[in-house]
């Protein structure tokens, strides 16, 4: 046979064919919209609403500069600098499609990510090794993972959690091993509740709350008593503890002290594995150190304090454990449900083995985007980053508390001082409070119809009365922490609303001409402040109209989504050409069509 017509053989075989296919469809789908890209890979919660264009999280996956946003304690739309990194990021993978080196792309991609993060976190030299992953509950799955590896032999797994009635729903599931939810950011339908493959069965909790039934904080002496009882007695009932401890929970608390674990660990060394839940990142960096210098794995997110785009969680394996896993030749099986290949360190090839090539794109992008605001962020003088947030945690509270209708939470944040210090972060940044009617907190219900409406443009349902500039309070988008449940004073569950502090305060106020000009701009973001407290105000006078928001979600929630309507829309945004006022025509666009 001729090399011409063994080329031309070897060229259309089943197998060149197939690949060739492969590829094809991996380039059709990073040429997807960004914005498409960008709610990938996550749960449903990043789905936009077809009314609305906001996700779950009351999020766009395309900057949102109109809106006052203040919810870093839940989750904050992609900022412009995020979304031209995500763009940069996305093209240069387009390009490894093209020349046929995309798994090496998406590899080289993820380690550079891991590099940068270690640099801005100042972890070089730690060891220390990260696992990439949608959420920071996907990431608890990982580090239950990484602990029973590390504690193999020592008995079953008992998941102490501390802190469990301030972090999120999917914590108890996923620290037993268990499905948090009814499908995985891979996209697989799954039990919530079931065991997922894999993971010891006899895995049980133990869960430890911050506070009483009244909702008052417990004393931290009464909590490093509950936990030291609880690891004490599965010790010695021949068992290995997971210590899942609270730095900043989704109100800013930490639990237990750092005396309580230091001791846990010192009278138990071999038998428990501390998982540290940092997801907030509000705390300082030279305790970050602390912790894994100790051998502690710590959850992280980029998009909280951060103000990434929602989801991107991470967990960090601190170097005596890292080591355990580049010897590890097996997972449990149902890992691959939650993560693949790209997600572990490059060499850890016995546990990247064992998983799928599968790279989760819109969870790549979303990192990059949460990076770029690290970077802006750690770019700001010390000096200023303290000086921000410290005007924050004084402006903030007494804002609130002028607001008759308003009534910020008493001892609403726990966190010991204690000789770590947290640089710019040992000040407040999440500041929750109760809405009143006549003195009354309102209910969780009503805090979410409130929230609702604060993102949107309600001008529409206020009174005939209502005057020009109550008309344009209603109309401005404002975006606050998601509602909480809480028992008010008289011990009824009431909703709680959070205005917090996350990164863009500092690296957008930040002005290169110094510290004076700088607070001009942070003065700016207390009138945003300002804006939202007047709105909740207008929201809690005509809170019977607020009805007409929930009556109008439920018939777009019942109504099937318009196809064309939707496929028109991601033609809109795959044909623009991406440039200054982008953003505002795909505002125009959306709005024309509705």
């Amino acid at each position: 046979m001729s090399s011409e017509l063994a080329h031309t053989v070897t060229m259309n075989s089943p197998k060149t064919m197939f690949l060739a296919d492969v590829a094809s469809q991996e380039l059709r789908g990073l040429t997807s919209p960004l914005e498409s890209l960008l709610t990938s890979g996550g749960d449903p919660r990043l789905g936009l609403d077809p009314v609305q264009l906001l996700n779950g999280y009351g999020c766009q996956p395309w900057p949102r500069p109109e809106a006052f946003t203040f919810a870093s304690s839940t989750a904050t739309s992609i900022s412009e600098r995020g979304f031209a990194a995500a763009a940069e990021a996305q093209q240069r993978l387009i390009d490894s499609a093209r020349e046929g080196s995309l798994g090496d792309a998406y590899d080289r991609d993820a380690e550079c990510l891991r590099e940068q993060i270690r640099a801005f976190l100042t972890l070089g030299a730690s060891g220390t090794q990260i696992v990439f992953s949608p959420s920071g509950t996907d990431s608890q799955i990982h580090a239950l993972c990484v602990a029973q590896m590390a504690l193999e032999g020592e008995g079953p797994l008992v998941s102490v959690i501390v802190g469990s009635d301030e972090t999120g729903s999917g914590t108890a599931p996923a620290m037993t091993g268990c499905h948090f939810s009814s499908r995985t950011a891979q996209g697989a339908a799954v039990v919530e509740g079931q065991r997922i493959a894999g993971f010891p069965g006899d895995t049980v909790r133990i869960q430890i709350p911050l506070r009483d039934q009244f909702g008052r904080l417990r004393s931290s002496d009464t909590v490093d008593q509950d936990v030291l009882a609880a690891v004490g007695q599965s010790v010695a009932a021949g068992k290995a503890v997971v210590l899942h401890v609270m730095d900043r929970s989704k109100f800013g608390s930490r639990c237990p002290t750092l005396g309580c674990v230091r001791r846990v660990t010192s009278t138990w060394p071999r038998s428990v594995q501390v998982v540290v839940d940092a997801c907030q990142m509000r705390l300082g960096r030279r305790r970050l150190r602390h912790y894994l210098d100790q051998e502690f794995m710590v959850l992280i997110t980029g998009s909280k304090f951060f103000t990434g785009p929602p989801l991107s969680g991470a967990l960090l394996v601190p170097a005596g454990a890292s080591a355990v896993m580049s010897r590890a030749s097996s997972v449990p099986a149902g890992l691959e449900l939650y993560t693949n290949r790209n997600d572990w360190p490059i060499h850890w090839q016995g546990i990247r083995s064992k998983l799928p090539v599968r790279p989760n794109t819109g969870q790549l992008l979303r990192w990059v985007a949460a990076v770029e605001e690290m970077g802006a962020y750690f770019a700001v003088p010390e000096s200023y980053r303290i000086l921000a947030l410290q005007e924050f945690a004084r402006m903030v509270p007494r804002m609130i508390a002028e607001r008759p209708n308003l009534q910020l939470l008493l001892e609403f944040e726990k966190a010991e001082a204690d000789e770590l210090g947290d640089e710019e972060m040992a000040t407040p940044t999440i500041f929750p409070f109760f809405v009143c009617d006549h003195g009354k907190p309102q209910s969780l219900e009503v805090c979410a119809r409130i929230y609702r409406a604060l993102n949107r443009d309600v001008s529409n349902l206020l009174p005939g009365r209502a005057t020009a500039r109550q008309r344009k309070v209603a109309a401005r988008l404002c975006h606050v922490g998601q509602p909480v449940s809480m028992p008010d004073p008289a011990n009824r569950d009431a909703g709680t609303l959070r205005i917090s502090a996350g990164a863009r305060v500092v690296s957008e106020t930040w002005r290169a001409a110094g510290e004076a000009a700088s607070c001009r701009k942070l003065a700016q973001e207390f009138e945003q402040v300002r804006t939202i407290l007047d709105k909740i105000d207008l929201l809690v006078q005509n809170l019977d109209a607020l009805a007409d928001i929930d009556e109008s979600t439920k018939r777009t929630s019942r109504r099937e989504a318009d196809p064309v309507r939707l496929s028109s829309r991601s033609a809109t945004l795959a044909g623009m050409e991406r440039g200054p006022n982008i953003f505002e025509k795909l505002r125009y666009e959306a709005l024309r069509q509705e």
